[in-house]
């Protein structure tokens, strides 16, 4: 048997509903010398019978314990054998080209990661918007500081990146586990992005980023702070104080989902000579609608 080239992680929790469709996407992908680590973070649904009918190109493994996100990934992590390390959930949807467009773009480089464009649907398949990224190579954390574009599920790492740096998800943080570890990493490497759309990504009803609000804007102030001890001798601090002064965006949220709308727009005052669309939000949260209306918007 060869040496997977990619090794896709799934972690999975309860994600029965999409999880054949994710798979699939694996098994029809234009490439094929890659590996599925599938980690059942102690779900109680049918993911483990849909996961288990697959061929031995999907290993899987089963948590008796739920463990927190970033946690999963990393005991996933150490189950991965692949030169390159992807990841797929269990709502989304790889596109036909993904793997080989990603490998041919990191073989062809020194990259430590790779990310690309977003096809967003709704819980029904139907596109809603597409979110593009440009063909970029080289350091580039000071655009990602102003405009953090990178989804998950386009992302490809260089595994010895990881292993040679002791890198991986910090377990401390609930909602940016994946910020977190790609800002360190385009802190200190090369990183790319193709304009190709590569995956799809699904918008249901019960996303995590609602149930996390209130960590949004602590845990990114977490990474910044992170950021700004290591690259202050290095970089112009103008990008991070822009980047600091944009969680004042994040900081709003939860203070609009619990009607204080008067403290929000204070928040979103602070940022808006950073970007025109603050203002917009800020005269959005002057209007006598729902809390509900406004975050959707405002989140998109």
């Amino acid at each position: 048997m060869r040496v997977p080239l990619v090794s896709i992680i799934i972690n999975c929790y309860n994600g029965e509903r999409f999880l054949r469709e994710a798979i699939d996407s694996i098994y029809e992908q234009d490439y094929s010398n890659w590996e599925i680590i599938f980690w059942d973070n102690a779900s109680e649904d049918q993911s483990a019978e849909i996961a288990k009918s697959y061929d031995n190109r999907l290993q899987y493994f089963f948590a008796s314990i739920n463990v927190p996100l970033g946690e999963a990934r990393n005991l996933a992590l150490q189950k991965a054998n692949g030169k390159f390390v992807a990841f797929l959930d269990c709502d989304d949807r790889y596109l036909p080209a993904k793997i080989t467009e990603q490998v041919k773009k990191m073989e062809n480089t020194s990259s430590a990661l790779c990310y690309g464009s977003v096809v967003v649907i709704d819980e029904d398949g139907l596109e809603i918007k597409r979110n593009s990224v440009s063909e970029k190579n080289g350091h580039l954390l000071d655009q990602l500081l102003l405009k953090y574009e990178i989804n998950m599920q386009t992302v490809m790492l260089r595994r010895s990146v990881l292993l040679n740096n002791n890198l991986s998800f910090d377990l401390t943080l609930q909602f940016s586990p994946d910020y977190d570890l790609f800002m360190r990493i385009a802190s200190e490497f090369e990183i790319c992005s193709i304009k190709d759309f590569i995956v799809e990504y699904r918008k249901v009803s019960n996303s995590l980023t609602y149930k996390y609000l209130d960590h949004i804007a602590p845990e990114m102030e977490y990474t910044l702070i992170k950021l700004d001890k290591k690259i202050e001798l290095l970089r112009n601090k103008e990008n991070i104080d822009k980047a600091f002064e944009m969680l004042n965006f994040y900081k709003s949220l939860p203070l609009i989902r619990s009607g204080n709308y008067s403290e929000a727009r204070k928040y979103l005052f602070k940022c808006i000579r950073i970007k025109k669309r603050y203002l917009i939000y800020y005269f959005i949260v002057c209007l006598p609608v729902k809390s509900s209306w406004i975050l959707k918007r405002m989140m998109g």
